[in-house]
């Protein structure tokens, strides 16, 4: 049964929700996937999980499928193959080889929020590597992604927030934000966050 509250309250942000399903097996996400399209198809983007392993043994509809974790060079195939969105892009060698593959893919850059959290894209370096992607054919770079660590306090989260639209509203206004948890995304959505992802146990 879908957490009515959590999906009433984005719906009426008009912003829109992806499921994090990792601690669930194939039937309960295959479940929660439907439940959530038929339900509110008008703001549900999908579900995500961050271990390929588990993504494939569910066989999940590719299109319904986000990755969020990290990349490891020999795994892109396989996210290429079962995801059809990628929310953890922070490395020109890995946008490269995911271009390389066949299928079309979309994804986020990560961006650098947690000044411990070296592997993904400053705001410095924002500019520069949206150039380095712009000739790509497969892999279409068209939103911007946040995650920080989980003991930060509400107005750090909150500026965070205001961060990500900042940058998005100086390289590329029409961009989606992905960005806030289940222990924040109602910060995330007054602060006009596009996509917050919310954890199990706020969905059921």
């Amino acid at each position: 049964m879908l957490n009515l509250q959590v999906f009433n309250t984005v719906q009426k942000a008009k912003s829109s929700i992806l499921v994090v399903t990792k601690y669930w097996d194939r039937e309960k996400t295959q479940h929660i996937l439907n439940e959530s399209l038929d339900h509110y198809h008008d703001i549900f983007l999908g579900i995500w999980e961050n271990r390929i392993e588990d993504i494939t043994s569910k066989s999940l509809p590719r299109e319904h499928v986000h990755f969020i974790g990290n990349i490891q060079s020999q795994k892109i195939w396989d996210i290429v193959k079962y995801c059809s969105v990628i929310h953890s892009l922070s490395s020109l060698k890995h946008a490269l080889k995911i271009d390389n593959q066949w299928l079309p893919i979309s994804a986020f850059i990560q961006i650098k929020l947690d000044k411990n959290k070296d592997i993904w894209i400053s705001a410095e370096n924002l500019a520069y590597f949206l150039q380095a992607c712009s000739e790509f054919k497969n892999l279409s770079i068209i939103w911007i992604s946040g995650m920080w660590a989980w003991d930060v306090w509400e107005e750090q989260k909150r500026q965070e927030f205001k961060t990500l639209v900042s940058l998005r509203d100086k390289h590329i206004p029409n961009w989606l934000i992905s960005a806030g948890t289940s222990r924040d995304y109602e910060i995330a959505l007054n602060e006009w966050i596009d996509i917050v992802r919310v954890w199990n146990a706020s969905i059921i």
